[in-house]
């Protein structure tokens, strides 16, 4: 595996435009090679489902506390452009299914093509949702707490209206992970829409989505999203950015702790999630954040795994070293809430994760 990537990677850099030995080789097109290098160090209280990800609490007993390290997060991409006619990229991580080895995995990989006010893109990148997120290191960003994103396949048309408005609308793969059928079963794709709008520095995003997914048996699940992004400046330091957003079956994109039902048991959901970034001038950063996920409790029946509420409470500090290395130190606390037979328990966990970054 490591002489493939090797090799890959080898004579992506050659296409570049790096000579060899033997003949200079050079792309007719403009590629630029970027990435970085990523390690966290995590400490979990009690257990969390996820391993290295933060998905929900799992125990409430002291021992399934867990320590891990991990250079999975470590990412390199290539952004390939025509003159700005025709650009492409493909971006890859180490945070592959296998969850005890790093596996590469395809974040995105997809060619756009523009003319006059419109973009047309074919291939993986971010759904529709407003691309706003908290601050936090960790790779699941906010995941099953209130933050909506996920990247999939899709054919996806934007039109630029002005500077200040745009709007996009998008034919999607109905599930984020190949091997549910259940999504791509229903023989639909996921419709997807957007409309953004920008207001001097601040920033609002409004996506919309539809879709289905369908069981051998017929039994079908009804997936119905309306999210609300935010972006606003409060000072030249201070920002605040979130997510505000209703709907049902959201497992496609990080909502509803996860949970898809059929028919009339449709797991509808709420939630967002709020950050304020502080970023003064200097060495030093901060991130708070607060995130919530919260299916309809009598949407799900009581059992060990029904999860009725995520929330996550977070702070972070980060320093560059060097002028380019990033550390940071991130506490947080996580509250996830079970129905079961005996009523309504909550299991919490505190999570703390040291990460330092070298981009490139």
């Amino acid at each position: 595996m490591k002489k493939l990537l090797f090799g890959l990677f080898a004579a992506a850099i050659a296409l570049a435009g790096q000579a060899s030995a033997q003949e200079a080789v050079t792309s007719k097109y403009k590629v630029n090679f970027y990435g970085f290098v990523k390690t966290d160090a995590v400490y979990d209280s009690h257990g969390v489902a996820g391993n290295d990800y933060m998905f929900y609490v799992d125990s409430d007993k002291a021992s399934a506390r867990d320590f891990r390290i991990s250079s999975k997060g470590t990412r390199l991409g290539f952004d390939i452009s025509d003159n700005d006619r025709v650009t492409g990229k493909i971006e890859t991580d180490f945070q592959g299914d296998d969850a005890s080895n790093a596996g590469l995995r395809l974040r995105h990989g997809y060619l756009a093509l523009k003319a006059d006010k419109f973009e047309i893109l074919a291939g993986q990148t971010w759904h529709l949702t407003p691309l706003e997120l908290s601050g936090t290191v960790n790779e699941f960003a906010l995941g099953y707490s209130g933050a909506l994103w996920m990247r999939a396949p899709q054919l996806r048309v934007t039109y630029k209206h002005s500077d200040a408005l745009t709007f996009a609308a998008a034919a999607v793969r109905p599930t984020r992970v190949l091997t549910d059928n259940e999504g791509t079963g229903s023989g639909l794709p996921q419709a997807q829409a957007q409309a953004q709008l920008k207001l001097g520095k601040a920033k609002l995003t409004l996506m919309g989505a539809l879709g289905q997914w369908r069981k051998n048996t017929g039994e079908k699940g009804e997936v119905k999203l309306v999210d609300l992004g935010y972006n606003i400046p409060l000072t030249s330091a201070l920002t605040l950015n979130g997510q505000i957003w209703t709907g049902q079956n959201l497992y496609d994109f990080l909502g509803g702790i996860g949970q898809n039902q059929y028919g009339t048991s449709a797991v509808k959901a709420s939630g967002g999630f709020a950050n304020l970034a502080v970023k003064p001038a200097g060495r030093f950063s901060y991130n708070l954040a607060y995130g919530v996920d919260n299916p309809v409790n009598s949407c799900l029946a009581a059992a060990a795994t029904a999860k009725t509420k995520n929330e996550t409470l977070l702070a972070n500090a980060s320093a560059l070293v060097y002028e380019k290395v990033s550390v940071t130190l991130e506490a947080a606390r996580m509250v996830t809430e079970y129905k079961l037979t005996s009523g309504m328990e909550d299991f919490d966990t505190m999570h703390y994760q040291l990460s330092m970054k070298f981009p490139f």
